[in-house]
């Protein structure tokens, strides 16, 4: 574990993202991030992660002083989808002499595919407390099985950051490849080849556009590990002028337009599923980091 957070460390040095959301943390992997020497640079969200249940977690690290931020617990619908929460912060001064407040969310929805009514769940309590912002992303392990969710369909002014970039889409955005990290083939894990682009970003932004975003965290360290058992996904965005330019209103009924798109006969896919086993070493998928 500490090998691997101290991977983990170098790819945020050699970024430097203003950002950061990192889910599936422990309050012993998150020890050992605190002494690293980056760290001290970022606000931690949430304020005062002190103690826990023996349960991972999600938390944001922001160079901007934030605002305000929540944690909210998604509503119970089974014990394995009990313990998911979304993490939002607002932060300020992202631009010199402006005062445009960016929200981010950070989030790890339900993971197992026959939990799909529980994933669009999820993520319609996200977008209902989050839309409201004109600048605002979440990002995260959102655990999208193609097969089984579908496409994401999203409000007015959202979208998918990946696919909005020319010259990609779902199959060479793949997060998790299990051909590719040995560390996925141990007998832990069922061995069968897969591959997935479980971890997105969406944002919806008016005063901003998005300049570049790639994958990171997909090559063996010199240590000969990964950091993470999902690879890592850098995006820059800037600031764009646009003057005179309208708030767009969200209504309740606009904020509610997110759900999946789901392929002919998927509950077919879901109704013998079995419960796959998790890796419980892998600690924290490095999903998101943001340089504005």
């Amino acid at each position: 574990m500490r090998d691997r957070m101290e991977a983990l460390g170098e790819i945020v040095q050699d970024l430097e993202p203003d950002v950061i959301t990192f889910q599936e943390v422990t309050l012993d992997n998150l020890a050992v991030l605190r002494e690293q020497r980056w760290f001290s640079r970022y606000h931690l969200i949430p304020q005062g992660v002190f103690k826990s249940d023996g349960k991972h977690f999600v938390i944001i690290l922001s160079v901007f002083p934030v605002e305000k931020w929540l944690v909210h617990p998604f509503s119970n619908y089974n014990d394995s989808t009990s313990d998911r929460r979304l993490v939002f912060a607002e932060v300020r001064n992202t631009i010199p002499s402006s005062d445009v407040i960016f929200g981010f969310a950070g989030t790890h929805l339900a993971y197992r595919r026959f939990d799909s009514i529980e994933r669009e769940q999820q993520l319609k309590e996200s977008f209902h407390i989050i839309s409201p912002n004109d600048n605002v992303c979440v990002m995260g392990d959102l655990n999208i099985h193609d097969d089984v969710d579908g496409e994401v369909v999203m409000p007015p002014g959202w979208f998918d950051v990946w696919l909005s970039i020319s010259g990609n889409f779902n199959k060479n955005g793949f997060t998790s490849d299990r051909e590719k990290m040995s560390i996925m083939k141990g007998p832990a894990v069922n061995a069968k080849s897969h591959k997935a682009r479980y971890d997105r970003v969406f944002c919806k932004l008016l005063d901003f556009k998005v300049k570049e975003m790639r994958i990171v965290g997909d090559e063996v360290t010199r240590t000969g590990i990964f950091p993470s058992d999902h690879f890592g996904l850098y995006v820059v965005i800037e600031h764009i002028e646009k003057p005179g330019h309208e708030k767009q209103e969200q209504t309740s009924q606009t904020v509610n337009q997110v759900y999946f798109k789901r392929p002919k006969g998927w509950e077919k896919l879901i109704v013998n599923s079995s419960n796959g086993s998790a890796d419980t070493a892998m600690r924290i998928n490095i999903c998101s980091c943001f340089h504005l």
